[in-house]
């Protein structure tokens, strides 16, 4: 095989190799963007509700679309609160990444 030939093959599958590296990395950045999401979203969201003593339990970033959430939301957290009207509850605050703001779903 002459060096020529080697070399376009070598190109090929280097390239081959980047676009899927490249595909890898978006399906991950697109199911765990939630990961790169503060937890100081769901208090605000929670206290601009008229929700006190707000307290986050947990928060999952992985697939939260069908953990309770919306396909267009990021994370997912879930609060123990004092509601409004004065009731202890178990909520989620559910939230996307960017520009989307937050969502509080009772259980």
């Amino acid at each position: 095989m002459s060096k020529k030939m080697l070399s376009s093959v070598n190109g090929e599958v280097g390239l081959d190799l980047v676009m899927i590296i490249v595909a890898v990395v978006i399906v991950v950045f697109s199911l765990c963007r939630g990961a790169f999401v503060s937890d100081d979203i769901a208090y605000r969201a929670a206290k601009n509700q008229g929700f006190s003593n707000v307290k986050v339990v947990d928060d999952a970033w992985f697939a939260v679309g069908l953990r309770g959430c919306s396909s267009h939301d990021a994370a997912r957290f879930t609060i123990h609160a004092t509601n409004p009207a004065g009731d202890e509850v178990e909520c989620y605050v559910c939230s996307g990444w960017l520009f989307k703001g937050a969502t509080i779903r009772t259980k």
